[in-house]
């Protein structure tokens, strides 16, 4: 009868190194009361609201800091404005201003 001989199983190691994501302000934008943030992709020229992601902090003195904050797309415009007609009229107003500056 043969002994049982230990197996020995050599696994494959794969070392896989993340992906370092690095995160920079790229900038910062005022809100103002009741104004929403609208996103305008130049590509398929889609305008959309963005939800924000806010953040609260509580200071020493026990205050609340609240903050929002959100990515950013490649290839878009964001613009703050009451609704979708009025954030569509500061993009082309915009375009036209930039248009009239390169000609």
């Amino acid at each position: 009868m043969k002994e049982l001989e230990p197996v020995r199983v050599r696994p494959d190691i794969q070392l896989i190194a993340e992906v370092q994501k690095e995160y920079r302000l790229l900038g910062q934008i005022k809100m103002k009361p009741g104004h929403s943030l609208f996103a305008f992709n130049t590509i398929s020229t889609h305008l959309r609201k963005v939800e924000l992601k806010k953040e609260g902090l509580i200071t020493i003195d026990g205050k609340v800091i609240t903050k929002s904050k959100t990515f950013q797309e490649p290839n878009t415009i964001y613009v703050t404005s009451l609704n979708a007609k009025n954030a569509l009229k500061k993009i082309l107003k915009s375009f036209i201003k930039y248009k009239n500056q390169t000609s």
